[in-house]
């Protein structure tokens, strides 16, 4: 296997790694907006370890709230604030990944060569 395959096969394993934490945030989005408040809030255990770590992600940024019944709610300025945040995070990885990738592939051109 060469060091192209592998980097192929960690490049793919990331992006389904990805896509699970995004599947699994928006199914926990989708059972909390109707909890918008501390009145309306719901009962919520994630199952599984990815689940149980993107709800610990969302309470600690905020846009998820506990009340004192251990009930959960989401908060709207917190979920804005995270997205915000999470916008900027990935703009920033981008800022990074992409320079490394276009300085990858141009010295393999020039191995090439």
């Amino acid at each position: 296997m060469t060091r192209t395959d592998v980097l192929r096969l960690i490049g793919a394993l990331g992006w389904l790694l990805v896509m699970a934490m995004i599947g699994t945030e928006r199914r926990l989005l989708r059972r909390l907006r109707s909890a918008s408040d501390p009145q309306t809030a719901i009962s919520l255990e994630p199952r599984g370890p990815l689940a149980r770590f993107r709800l610990g992600r969302l309470e600690r940024a905020g846009a998820v709230r506990q009340t004192a019944t251990g009930l959960r709610y989401l908060d709207a300025a917190g979920f804005e604030g995270y997205r915000r945040a999470r916008r900027r995070r990935a703009f920033r990885i981008l800022a990074v990944v992409l320079p490394l990738i276009a300085l990858f592939a141009w010295y393999m051109a020039s191995r090439r060569a």
